[in-house]
């Protein structure tokens, strides 16, 4: 036994090393720059930015990130405050949440201001210290916090903005935006006929307890590597990269800063934003897309809710296309402010490595900037006056598919230029509206918010009606069209059925590598869907989840690990899944195993990636006995460690055995497994 031991060991230092993020397992990317407030606690810097905490050791200049999946209850930072007596960060959310960090680990959760029936602000405006309590000012009153019982004692009702409050000489004092009011400690405060107002003057009161954004010294260049801003409105991979805007576009502007930010090998950049709006003599703001050249990766297009598109090279601004220097049109031509409204989206390569692009309410609605360099406006009379043109695809048929969300006048249109740009005449195009189901029934008032094609070539839009499924869309220019709502059957013995998600509003569709569809809604969080739409295998919300929102804005899949990118409403997280993008063959550099050796203390699953589509999987003992089987989601196979009997394997090595549906193409791979004895 000694001696098969010692060669286990010697066969595991052969094996490859490879390992990833666990299936299942979440990770939170917040912003951490532009810091608002920081509190010192001993030799560490709390740091309040953008809403998230981060703390800083100035003796070993180590920096840590918290947040909702670790250890906070919440989102959206608004304050903080350190009381040192009771050790305790207070910690105030923008939706009036409050979390007290004590000893710099554990969090206690006091919701109940968050939850109080109350018409007025809470907004929190400063803390002071007094024994064991914090009083909080707020914008209609005072709340106080008892750190040693750990819970809210008290809510002042003053019905007043409340800038600052301090104890004093058994008076608790209360500045105001009518004045200094002060109550004894004694009375009941909770009776606002307790409170006297002793001065109609606060300019030395706030002068002395007024609000310290910043306790001790903030460094500079000690911001984590992080997103620049919580605003991933749109994502797409490129390769390996995740391509981020900030924008986006509604009824109205949103006014954001203009913001295009990547992701690669664990690393956040910036795309440069100074200097661009004095080059442009325009606002530069409400990114909602970018794309890369797929023949040069250092090369990008953006498009904005207003200006037109920009272009970058190596994240640097080079050049502006608009109204004035290009067949861009502006839905409003003959406005004074005509050149910020060339509303421009979707941007979009074709094979030919030429440029698409849609725009909201002009004569030209599908431009595109051919890799030679010229401009091909094309024009098509059913679209002239849709809104809010949005997301894009080129099908495997090479037609064009684009969303338009404006309720009013959306829809979704599809051009197949048959190969020729610029000659329109041989062009099949149509712009529906108002869909009808497999049923018969007409869909009307439909916003479509997002689009994408599965792996079988069928086509999913996610509108304010739930998903709709074009299982046909070759036959999309026949007056015959019609589309499918799926139909989930209630299995209560009813023998009724629901449509799929049809009171939920869809922001985004993301296809994995096992044809799944990650649905992301409006208010609603997120679900992966079966390949047929029939079964929810997980509904992710921000109360079950570390999900930093239900307001889903966008979806990414990362094409090698299958790590889903969320964006949220607050910012981005993302969810290991359990299945990849397949490999068209089997390479033996591309399939690995991890954990590999499976150590005693390792109790998860154990994940193969680098199989083919759907591919047969055996694992069997050095004696060729079968210990399991099953088929890979896309490109990866998940095993728990366990045999037919449901007992977790011994100590040993582990042949993986893989073929593809049709049995034509295989591979082999080792696990080792070292049980503790």
């Amino acid at each position: 036994m000694r001696f098969q031991y010692i060669f286990l060991l010697c066969l595991i230092y052969l094996l490859p090393a490879y390992s990833q993020n666990a299936i299942g397992e979440w990770q939170t990317y917040l912003s951490y720059h532009n810091p608002t407030r920081s509190e010192v606690i001993g030799s560490k810097l709390f740091i309040l930015a953008n809403g998230d905490l981060y703390v800083y050791d100035k003796e070993d200049t180590s920096i840590r990130t918290y947040s909702k999946s670790f250890p906070l209850s919440d989102t959206e930072i608004s304050y903080i405050a350190y009381q040192s007596a009771y050790k305790s960060l207070v910690i105030i959310y923008s939706n009036a949440n409050i979390d007290l960090l004590v000893n710099e680990e554990d969090i206690y959760n006091l919701p109940d201001y968050k939850n109080k029936n109350m018409t007025q602000d809470k907004t929190v405006n400063h803390a002071c210290f007094y024994k064991e309590y914090t009083y909080l000012s707020t914008a209609s009153g005072i709340l106080c916090i008892n750190l040693k019982k750990r819970e809210i004692s008290n809510y002042y009702p003053l019905n007043k903005n409340v800038l600052a409050c301090n104890v004093s000489d058994n008076h608790l004092y209360a500045a105001t935006s009518e004045g200094l009011f002060a109550g004894l400690l004694t009375d009941n405060l909770l009776d606002i006929k307790n409170w006297k107002k002793v001065s109609d003057d606060t300019s030395e009161f706030l002068s002395q307890y007024h609000d310290i954004p910043f306790k001790g010294e903030v460094p500079e260049n000690i911001t984590p590597n992080s997103p620049v801003r919580n605003y991933p409105y749109y994502m797409n991979f490129a390769g390996e990269r995740l391509l981020i805007t900030g924008g986006g576009h509604i009824a109205n502007r949103l006014d954001r800063p203009g913001t295009i930010m990547t992701f690669e090998n664990n690393t956040w950049n910036s795309f440069q934003e100074e200097g661009i709006s004095e080059q442009t003599k325009h606002r530069y703001d409400d990114i909602n897309c970018i794309v890369q050249d797929p023949k040069d990766a250092t090369h990008h297009f953006a498009a904005s809710a207003g200006e037109g598109i920009y272009e970058f090279k190596d994240g640097k601004f080079i050049n502006w296309y608009s109204m004035h220097n290009s067949p861009l049109e502006s839905a409003v031509p003959n406005e004074p402010w005509a050149d910020s409204y060339v509303r421009v989206n979707g941007l979009i390569y074709d094979k030919e490595n030429n440029l698409w692009m849609v725009s909201c309410e002009t004569q030209h609605a599908v431009s595109v900037l051919m890799k030679n360099g010229d401009w091909a406006s094309l024009h098509y009379p059913e679209i002239v006056k849709a809104s809010n043109f949005g997301r894009t695809i080129f099908d495997k048929r090479g037609w064009l598919w684009a969303t338009s969300s404006r309720i009013e006048s959306g829809g979704l249109f599809c051009l197949n230029y048959n190969g020729t740009i610029a000659d329109t005449s041989d062009d099949q195009h149509r712009f529906i509206t108002r869909f009808t189901n497999q049923d018969g029934a007409l869909l009307e008032q439909l916003a479509v918010y997002c689009i994408a094609e599965d792996k079988e070539g069928v086509i999913w839009i996610g509108t304010n009606r739930g998903p709709l499924v074009l299982n046909n869309p070759s036959r999309y220019f026949n007056d015959n069209f019609y589309c499918t709502q799926i139909k989930v059957p209630r299995n209560d013995d009813s023998g009724l059925a629901d449509f799929l998600l049809v009171n939920e509003a869809i922001n985004a569709i993301a296809i994995d590598g096992a044809n799944r569809k990650w649905i992301g809604t409006a208010s609603n969080g997120i679900y992966l869907i079966s390949a047929d739409g029939m079964e929810t295998i997980h509904h992710f919300t921000e109360e079950n989840s570390p999900l930093l929102s239900n307001s889903i804005v966008s979806i990414a899949i990362h094409p090698r690990t299958g790590e889903v990118f969320i964006g949220t409403g607050k910012g981005l997280v993302s969810y290991q899944s359990d299945a990849t993008e397949a490999e068209n063959s089997f390479k033996e550099s591309n399939v690995r195993a991890y954990p590999n050796p499976v150590r005693p203390d390792y109790s998860g699953v154990i994940t193969v990636t680098g199989m083919v589509y759907d591919s047969d999987v055996k694992i069997v003992d050095t004696a060729g006995h079968l210990i399991y089987q099953g088929t890979s989601l896309g490109g990866q196979f998940t095993w728990d460690g366990r045999n037919k009997q449901g007992r977790r394997v011994a100590t040993g090595i582990y042949m993986v055995l893989a073929a593809d549906s049709e049995g034509k193409e295989g591979i082999v791979t080792k696990i080792a497994f070292i049980r503790g004895e």
